[in-house]
């Protein structure tokens, strides 16, 4: 599992991505604004903001990192200007409203982070009238795809030197989005932008796209790729674009075939996509020239519990041995007792909790630690 310093580590060292937010801010922050950093992790785009005079930040992540970035605030003697929040974006209640929010949460198809709905529901809740949202705007942008690299995702499994009984999941790689670097000659066709995605306004919750693309050069067609055109402010863009010179080295995205098929120049490939506001559902729809649509979807491909399976509405909900033991512990968080006393009594009460007691004090740390005690 990465660590979140390996993580952010690995984010913040994106080349050209700290300078364009910093002329994005720049351009949009007044001096004594103040600004809701969403999904901030360790607090870089707050601190950048703090740096260009905003008199205070909300930075607001439900992950470890915030307590990175709550630390480093106190270090630098900035944190009666930063509050930081554990917390969801989407449950976090400030106490004022801000002037700007501000948000990289731009995945590898722009949307796919689930930007659209985070800015969404601070926009609504936390955002004064006319207040700035950074980025404002996002182009997710699709081409034809020729690589031997891509090939290879989407047909691991069904290649790899796995038991044959695995031969199957060969239809979830070709219904996976999969991150990938893709260079401009691995592009069989020119790009066509899918969507146009206003951050800073109201907007679909579904977002569809159906053309054509016109194929450059005779190759297999594998799939399609994705990147994103993002414009943080008035004439401010950032891309992972393979096209663009000065790209940020942020993955593309790599929507394969249900069969790759043989294309010559000038053949017209039919394409629809489709994406949610939400950013957790693609579909994607090739029809090769003279032949029958593929359809593909993440849907396909997401993995689905035995519960899931055995879902039913009519059918009263049971607790299992983890959520009977969430109810022990929760029914005895009541401001009176301290975390150690709440352990030392679920332990009493419930001795069969877990197989062992370490597992069961792990478990009991673990959320009362969720709670913040």
């Amino acid at each position: 599992m990465t660590s979140p310093l390996e993580e952010h580590y690995g984010y913040l060292a994106i080349a050209g991505r700290a300078e364009l937010y910093q002329a994005a801010i720049t351009q949009t922050i007044t001096p004594g604004d103040t600004i809701a950093d969403l999904g901030c992790g360790v607090g870089v785009l707050g601190l950048q903001c703090l740096h260009a005079g905003a008199s205070h930040i909300y930075g607001i992540d439900y992950t470890d990192a915030i307590e990175l970035a709550r630390e480093t605030m106190q270090r630098a003697g900035l944190d009666d200007r930063y509050t930081a929040m554990r917390d969801s974006t989407f449950r976090a209640v400030l106490p004022e409203k801000v002037d700007a929010l501000i948000c990289d949460h731009v995945g590898f198809f722009g949307f796919d982070y689930g930007i659209i709905d985070m800015v969404r529901d601070a926009r609504a809740r936390m955002l004064k009238p006319g207040g700035a949202v950074i980025p404002r705007r996002i182009d997710p942008t699709i081409a034809g795809v020729s690589s031997e690299s891509a090939r290879e995702l989407a047909r691991q499994w069904s290649e790899a030197d796995f038991p044959p009984e695995y031969k199957w999941l060969n239809t979830y790689a070709r219904n996976t989005k999969h991150a990938h670097n893709i260079e401009a000659a691995d592009l069989c066709s020119p790009a066509v932008a899918v969507a146009s995605v206003a951050l800073d306004a109201e907007g679909p919750e579904l977002y569809s796209f159906k053309g054509t693309l016109e194929i450059a050069r005779d190759c297999q067609f594998d799939g399609l790729a994705g990147w994103f055109n993002c414009e943080l402010a008035d004439g401010i863009w950032m891309t992972n674009s393979p096209l663009a010179e000065a790209r940020i080295a942020r993955s593309n995205v790599f929507l394969p075939c249900l069969e790759a098929f043989p294309v010559k120049a000038g053949d017209m490939v039919g394409i629809s996509l489709r994406f949610t506001s939400a950013g957790d559902m693609i579909a994607w729809t090739v029809t090769p020239p003279g032949g029958k649509p593929q359809k593909m979807s993440t849907w396909n491909s997401r993995i689905l519990t035995q519960a899931d399976l055995a879902a039913d509405e009519g059918k009263p909900p049971v607790l299992d041995r983890n959520g009977r033991a969430r109810l022990a512990v929760l029914a005895l968080v009541d401001g009176q007792r301290t975390a150690a006393e709440i352990e030392a009594q679920v332990l009493a009460s419930q001795p069969d909790l877990f197989p062992t007691t370490d597992e069961a004090s792990r478990f009991i740390r673990a959320e009362l630690g969720r709670l913040g005690l």
